[in-house]
């Protein structure tokens, strides 16, 4: 049976409002490799008879969401693995723009909920592989466990399997007491301490406190169009924990207060700044294994968009999530903990259900997430991975998403937005930037 939170991304998911998340990832080429090394692979790619979860569900008819598997002879590979070429110079640019037309692009609900795309051309000897699947299906960390499986720490190893041909891992269930198995009370979240928590999220008068439903109404509220607009970034996660350990913050804290310099910047340039600061939703994960879907909680803080000075607002942007932080930390386990984001999230995904979502007040403002990834460098055939680019899924009343994704000693930042809603978008990446190197030059940290 689906999980609700799942089954929730495809109840709610519309052509204009689709619920799909991809992975841009980029690539150098092995040293001398032949010309014909990426279509050599894609070739033997297609050869493929193997399809594990989640590439091998389809959505079952009926009224209730459910997955049906389907085997090998019932998926047609050559539709889920398309191969192209970017056109010159190859570009960041042209790569944002083909990135930006393939999430719009809603999936097929008739057949598996994926697409692959190996996109060949990019400057300086790249390529870039794009991954598209449908959120109900995976989260941040179940991306990056995913590609864990398919890439290889060695530059040698030749032996890999295609994407699409690695089941999840799933972890074993630690063996029960036998006077344990007769009493499953302890498996049901404490109904007590999650009400409590939910009733201090709503009604905690703490100043840095914010309360679902309490953000002002932007241009990124609102209902959106078909057309979607990509942008990327690469800091060096090192500079971001330099910050950190100077300001005495988490690097959450420091990612929150950059894009929220970044979101303030563009909204003064368009005269739309709400004297009122916004509020993030920020996931955080409960995950224990490989399955397929979400495994996540919220927490919601203030960003203070309303405060100019990057110091002060990275110091009462710590003070909310570690507010928000006690709360999640005071409920005592994983079911728990995802109620509470379900609960949390209900009102707004019931708004999404009956079209209404957009219209209203939002929960917050904006998603902003920071996902953990390998610190090391991964390879397939030779290749090395440069970067890992999430681009995640937005919906009606939430017209951008930001999602850091660490690989390497980079993060790799992907701001996804309705392009109708939030006309040159991409300057909200380049000033979330410009923010960074303003914070580090604040804080004494730039050198001379």
């Amino acid at each position: 049976m689906m999980k609700l939170a799942d089954a929730g991304f495809l109840l709610t998911d519309t052509t204009r409002s689709n619920a799909q998340v991809s992975m841009l990832t980029t690539w150098y080429l092995p040293k001398n490799a032949k010309e014909d090394f990426l279509s050599s692979l894609v070739e033997q790619w297609r050869k493929s008879v193997k399809f594990a979860e989640p590439f091998n569900l389809r959505l079952k008819p009926g009224i209730l969401p459910d997955w049906e598997v389907l085997t090998a002879d019932q998926i047609d590979l050559d539709y889920h693995l398309r191969h192209s070429a970017l056109p010159k110079p190859g570009g960041e640019k042209e790569l944002g723009i083909l990135a930006s037309r393939l999430h719009s692009n809603p999936l097929d609900k008739k057949r598996p909920l994926w697409e692959m795309h190996v996109i060949e051309g990019l400057e300086r000897g790249r390529f870039a592989v794009f991954l598209k699947l449908h959120h109900s299906q995976i989260d941040g960390m179940g991306a990056i466990r995913m590609l864990e499986r398919f890439l290889s720490p060695s530059p040698t190893a030749n032996d890999l399997p295609a994407w699409w041909e690695v089941a999840p891992r799933k972890s074993a269930p630690a063996p029960e007491e036998p006077a344990k198995k007769k009493i499953s009370f302890k498996k049901i979240p404490r109904v007590d301490k999650l009400m409590g928590a939910l009733g201090d999220a709503y009604l905690n008068s703490n100043p840095y406190n914010a309360a679902p439903f309490s953000a002002p109404m932007t241009p990124l509220n609102v209902r959106l169009g078909p057309a979607r607009r990509v942008a990327t970034q690469l800091y060096a996660v090192e500079r971001l924990k330099k910050i950190a350990k100077a300001a005495s913050v988490s690097m959450n804290d420091v990612v929150l207060c950059i894009c929220a310099g970044g979101l303030r910047r563009y909204l003064i340039e368009n005269d739309q700044l709400p004297t009122k600061t916004m509020t993030t939703g920020v996931p955080v994960s409960v995950r224990d294994n490989e399955q397929v879907g979400n495994a996540i909680t919220f927490m919601l803080a203030k960003l203070y968009t309303d405060i100019e000075d990057h110091e002060e607002r990275l110091q009462e942007i710590h003070h909310s999530t570690l507010l928000a932080k006690d709360r999640l930390h005071g409920l005592p386990d994983k079911g728990s903990r995802e109620m509470f984001g379900a609960a949390i999230m209900g009102p707004y995904m019931a708004q999404l259900g009956l079209q209404m979502a957009g219209r209203f007040r939002p929960v917050h403002n904006i998603v902003i997430s920071n996902v953990p990834g390998p610190d090391k460098p991964y390879y397939m055939y030779g290749a090395k991975l440069e970067a890992f680019f999430p681009i995640s899924a937005i919906m009606d009343g939430q017209a951008l998403n930001i999602t850091f994704l660490s690989y390497a000693g980079y993060y790799g930042v992907g701001f996804t937005a309705c392009r109708e809603a939030l006309p040159s978008m991409q300057r909200i990446a380049v000033y979330t930037g410009e923010c960074l190197e303003e914070l580090e030059a604040s804080l004494g940290l730039t050198e001379k």
